[in-house]
Protein backbone atom coordinates (compact mmCIF):
# COMPACT_ATOMS: atom_id res chain seq x y z
CA UNK A 1 0.00 0.00 0.00
CA UNK A 2 1.14 3.69 -0.75
CA UNK A 3 1.27 5.87 1.85
CA UNK A 4 -0.17 9.21 1.83
CA UNK A 5 2.42 12.19 0.48
CA UNK A 6 2.00 15.88 0.38
CA UNK A 7 -0.57 15.29 -2.27
CA UNK A 8 -2.17 12.65 -4.14
CA UNK A 9 -3.81 13.09 -7.75
CA UNK A 10 -5.62 10.57 -9.25
CA UNK A 11 -5.43 11.15 -13.41
CA UNK A 12 -7.95 9.25 -15.65
CA UNK A 13 -6.17 8.70 -19.01
CA UNK A 14 -3.01 8.58 -17.31
CA UNK A 15 -1.43 6.18 -20.61
CA UNK A 16 -1.90 9.70 -22.97
CA UNK A 17 0.38 11.64 -24.36
CA UNK A 18 -0.85 14.54 -22.12
CA UNK A 19 -1.95 12.75 -19.27
CA UNK A 20 1.62 11.16 -18.70
CA UNK A 21 3.26 14.74 -19.20
CA UNK A 22 0.80 15.81 -16.40
CA UNK A 23 1.22 12.63 -13.81
CA UNK A 24 5.18 13.10 -14.14
CA UNK A 25 4.96 16.93 -13.24
CA UNK A 26 2.85 15.91 -10.21
CA UNK A 27 4.81 13.33 -9.51
CA UNK A 28 8.56 15.44 -9.39
CA UNK A 29 6.61 17.87 -6.87
CA UNK A 30 6.20 14.69 -4.33
CA UNK A 31 2.36 13.88 -5.27
CA UNK A 32 1.42 10.12 -4.93
CA UNK A 33 -0.29 9.77 -8.33
CA UNK A 34 -2.94 7.14 -9.40
CA UNK A 35 -3.09 6.66 -13.09
CA UNK A 36 -5.84 4.74 -14.50
CA UNK A 37 -5.70 3.20 -18.20
CA UNK A 38 -8.25 1.41 -20.12
CA UNK A 39 -6.11 -0.40 -23.00
CA UNK A 40 -2.56 0.66 -22.75
CA UNK A 41 -1.55 -0.84 -19.44
CA UNK A 42 2.40 -1.28 -21.09
CA UNK A 43 2.29 2.73 -21.66
CA UNK A 44 0.70 3.34 -18.04
CA UNK A 45 3.34 0.84 -16.29
CA UNK A 46 6.02 3.36 -18.26
CA UNK A 47 4.78 6.14 -17.13
CA UNK A 48 4.73 4.37 -13.24
CA UNK A 49 8.36 3.40 -13.59
CA UNK A 50 9.23 7.19 -14.66
CA UNK A 51 7.75 8.72 -11.64
CA UNK A 52 9.68 5.84 -9.05
CA UNK A 53 12.70 6.90 -10.78
CA UNK A 54 12.37 10.39 -9.55
CA UNK A 55 11.49 9.63 -5.72
CA UNK A 56 7.75 9.85 -6.72
CA UNK A 57 5.01 7.14 -5.91
CA UNK A 58 2.25 5.97 -8.58
CA UNK A 59 0.10 3.46 -8.57
CA UNK A 60 -2.13 1.88 -11.72
CA UNK A 61 -5.97 2.01 -12.04
CA UNK A 62 -7.45 -0.06 -15.17
CA UNK A 63 -11.04 0.62 -16.05
CA UNK A 64 -13.51 1.53 -18.88
CA UNK A 65 -14.56 4.40 -18.42
CA UNK A 66 -17.58 3.95 -20.12
CA UNK A 67 -18.92 1.90 -17.66
CA UNK A 68 -19.86 4.44 -14.80
CA UNK A 69 -19.24 1.63 -12.20
CA UNK A 70 -15.97 0.68 -13.56
CA UNK A 71 -15.20 4.59 -13.19
CA UNK A 72 -16.77 4.64 -9.49
CA UNK A 73 -14.88 1.80 -8.37
CA UNK A 74 -11.11 3.01 -9.43
CA UNK A 75 -12.33 6.49 -7.28
CA UNK A 76 -13.28 4.27 -4.35
CA UNK A 77 -9.84 1.88 -4.78
CA UNK A 78 -7.82 4.65 -4.81
CA UNK A 79 -9.03 6.36 -1.88
CA UNK A 80 -9.20 2.98 0.26
CA UNK A 81 -5.56 3.21 -0.57
CA UNK A 82 -4.34 6.47 0.21
CA UNK A 83 -6.94 7.61 2.59
CA UNK A 84 -7.67 11.18 0.88
CA UNK A 85 -7.99 12.78 -2.45
CA UNK A 86 -6.84 16.13 -3.19
CA UNK A 87 -6.82 16.31 -7.12
CA UNK A 88 -8.56 14.89 -10.04
CA UNK A 89 -7.81 14.87 -13.54
CA UNK A 90 -9.75 14.58 -16.61
CA UNK A 91 -7.76 13.66 -19.40
CA UNK A 92 -9.48 11.13 -21.46
CA UNK A 93 -10.88 11.35 -24.59
CA UNK A 94 -11.65 10.10 -28.30
CA UNK A 95 -12.54 11.49 -31.61
CA UNK A 96 -13.58 10.48 -35.32
CA UNK A 97 -12.94 12.52 -38.06
CA UNK A 98 -16.21 12.35 -39.52
CA UNK A 99 -19.15 14.60 -41.36
CA UNK A 100 -22.02 15.36 -39.34
CA UNK A 101 -24.12 13.54 -42.34
CA UNK A 102 -22.22 10.72 -42.00
CA UNK A 103 -21.36 10.09 -38.17
CA UNK A 104 -23.24 6.81 -37.42
CA UNK A 105 -25.25 6.69 -34.35
CA UNK A 106 -22.77 4.35 -32.54
CA UNK A 107 -19.91 6.93 -33.32
CA UNK A 108 -21.60 9.64 -31.77
CA UNK A 109 -22.54 7.55 -28.54
CA UNK A 110 -19.08 6.11 -28.22
CA UNK A 111 -17.16 9.52 -28.39
CA UNK A 112 -19.54 11.12 -26.23
CA UNK A 113 -20.23 8.55 -23.48
CA UNK A 114 -16.42 8.21 -23.34
CA UNK A 115 -15.60 11.98 -23.43
CA UNK A 116 -18.79 13.85 -21.65
CA UNK A 117 -20.47 11.23 -19.93
CA UNK A 118 -17.21 9.27 -18.48
CA UNK A 119 -16.81 12.83 -16.98
CA UNK A 120 -19.96 12.79 -15.63
CA UNK A 121 -19.65 9.88 -13.81
CA UNK A 122 -16.11 10.69 -12.49
CA UNK A 123 -17.22 14.05 -11.26
CA UNK A 124 -20.13 12.39 -9.57
CA UNK A 125 -17.30 9.65 -7.89
CA UNK A 126 -14.98 12.32 -6.90
CA UNK A 127 -17.37 14.50 -5.19
CA UNK A 128 -18.11 12.05 -2.90
CA UNK A 129 -15.26 11.86 -1.26
CA UNK A 130 -14.64 15.94 -1.71
CA UNK A 131 -17.58 16.85 0.03
CA UNK A 132 -16.82 15.06 3.63
CA UNK A 133 -13.44 16.46 3.62
CA UNK A 134 -14.59 20.16 2.61
CA UNK A 135 -12.11 20.70 -0.58
CA UNK A 136 -10.77 19.08 -3.65
CA UNK A 137 -9.45 20.14 -7.58
CA UNK A 138 -10.77 19.25 -10.71
CA UNK A 139 -9.47 19.88 -14.06
CA UNK A 140 -10.66 18.69 -17.10
CA UNK A 141 -8.90 18.89 -20.52
CA UNK A 142 -10.99 20.15 -22.92
CA UNK A 143 -10.84 21.38 -26.15
CA UNK A 144 -10.66 24.55 -28.54
CA UNK A 145 -13.30 22.67 -30.79
CA UNK A 146 -16.10 23.13 -27.59
CA UNK A 147 -16.25 26.28 -28.17
CA UNK A 148 -15.33 27.11 -31.78
CA UNK A 149 -16.84 23.59 -33.58
CA UNK A 150 -14.81 21.91 -36.36
CA UNK A 151 -15.38 20.54 -39.76
CA UNK A 152 -15.52 16.94 -39.42
CA UNK A 153 -15.59 16.77 -35.30
CA UNK A 154 -19.54 17.48 -35.01
CA UNK A 155 -19.24 14.51 -31.63
CA UNK A 156 -15.86 15.99 -30.48
CA UNK A 157 -16.85 19.43 -30.66
CA UNK A 158 -20.15 18.32 -28.97
CA UNK A 159 -18.69 16.44 -25.87
CA UNK A 160 -15.97 18.96 -25.71
CA UNK A 161 -18.92 21.76 -25.38
CA UNK A 162 -20.78 19.24 -22.69
CA UNK A 163 -17.90 19.74 -20.97
CA UNK A 164 -17.96 23.34 -20.18
CA UNK A 165 -21.24 23.27 -19.08
CA UNK A 166 -20.86 20.72 -17.03
CA UNK A 167 -17.76 21.98 -15.50
CA UNK A 168 -19.62 25.46 -14.92
CA UNK A 169 -22.36 23.74 -13.13
CA UNK A 170 -20.81 21.27 -11.04
CA UNK A 171 -18.27 25.07 -10.14
CA UNK A 172 -21.68 26.40 -9.26
CA UNK A 173 -22.74 23.43 -7.49
CA UNK A 174 -19.97 22.77 -5.41
CA UNK A 175 -18.16 26.03 -4.26
CA UNK A 176 -19.85 25.88 -0.60
CA UNK A 177 -18.16 22.57 -0.33
CA UNK A 178 -14.52 24.38 -1.38
CA UNK A 179 -14.58 22.06 -4.87
CA UNK A 180 -12.84 23.71 -7.60
CA UNK A 181 -13.18 22.84 -11.23
CA UNK A 182 -11.52 24.20 -14.09
CA UNK A 183 -11.39 23.38 -17.76
CA UNK A 184 -8.01 23.92 -19.95
CA UNK A 185 -7.66 23.81 -23.40
CA UNK A 186 -4.00 21.64 -24.11
CA UNK A 187 -3.77 23.22 -27.72
CA UNK A 188 -2.46 20.25 -30.51
CA UNK A 189 -0.02 17.80 -29.59
CA UNK A 190 1.08 15.12 -31.78
CA UNK A 191 -0.69 11.92 -30.41
CA UNK A 192 -3.17 8.92 -31.65
CA UNK A 193 -6.00 11.35 -30.97
CA UNK A 194 -5.09 14.15 -32.82
CA UNK A 195 -3.76 12.57 -35.71
CA UNK A 196 -6.91 12.11 -37.96
CA UNK A 197 -7.79 16.08 -37.42
CA UNK A 198 -4.39 17.82 -36.54
CA UNK A 199 -4.10 19.03 -40.23
CA UNK A 200 -7.69 20.25 -40.12
CA UNK A 201 -7.21 22.03 -37.34
CA UNK A 202 -3.96 23.76 -38.55
CA UNK A 203 -6.03 25.10 -41.39
CA UNK A 204 -9.21 25.95 -40.13
CA UNK A 205 -7.87 27.54 -36.67
CA UNK A 206 -5.37 29.93 -37.35
CA UNK A 207 -2.80 30.32 -34.88
CA UNK A 208 -0.76 33.87 -34.08
CA UNK A 209 2.24 31.32 -32.84
CA UNK A 210 3.87 29.22 -35.42
CA UNK A 211 3.95 26.38 -32.50
CA UNK A 212 1.66 24.50 -29.50
CA UNK A 213 2.69 25.14 -26.25
CA UNK A 214 4.90 22.42 -25.12
CA UNK A 215 4.06 19.14 -23.19
CA UNK A 216 5.85 20.40 -20.15
CA UNK A 217 3.99 23.96 -20.17
CA UNK A 218 0.74 22.34 -20.54
CA UNK A 219 1.73 20.17 -17.75
CA UNK A 220 2.82 23.02 -15.31
CA UNK A 221 -0.21 25.23 -16.05
CA UNK A 222 -2.55 22.31 -15.33
CA UNK A 223 -0.52 21.69 -11.82
CA UNK A 224 -0.57 25.15 -10.77
CA UNK A 225 -4.34 25.56 -11.43
CA UNK A 226 -4.74 22.16 -9.53
CA UNK A 227 -3.12 23.97 -6.37
CA UNK A 228 -4.20 27.47 -6.54
CA UNK A 229 -7.09 28.56 -4.19
CA UNK A 230 -9.96 30.63 -5.23
CA UNK A 231 -9.87 30.13 -9.12
CA UNK A 232 -12.98 27.82 -10.14
CA UNK A 233 -15.46 27.66 -12.94
CA UNK A 234 -12.71 28.94 -15.76
CA UNK A 235 -12.10 27.95 -19.18
CA UNK A 236 -8.07 28.25 -19.39
CA UNK A 237 -7.06 28.34 -23.35
CA UNK A 238 -3.26 27.45 -23.44
CA UNK A 239 -2.69 27.88 -27.29
CA UNK A 240 -3.01 30.92 -29.81
CA UNK A 241 -5.58 30.44 -31.53
CA UNK A 242 -7.93 33.72 -32.81
CA UNK A 243 -10.83 33.16 -34.39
Amino acid sequence: MCKALPGNVLIFGGSGVIGRSIARTFGLEGWKVGLHYHRHQSLAEETATLIQASGGQACLFQADIQESRQTRIVLQNFHKAIGSLNVLIWAVGISISTLTIKTSQDEWHRVLNTNLTGAFHALQAAFQIFSPQHGGSIILLGSFSGEQGMSGQAAYAASKAGLIGLMQTAAREWGEFHVRVNTIFPGWHPSPLSAPAIHIGLQQSPHVLPHPPSLGHVAQTVYHLATTPGVSGQVWNLDSRIW
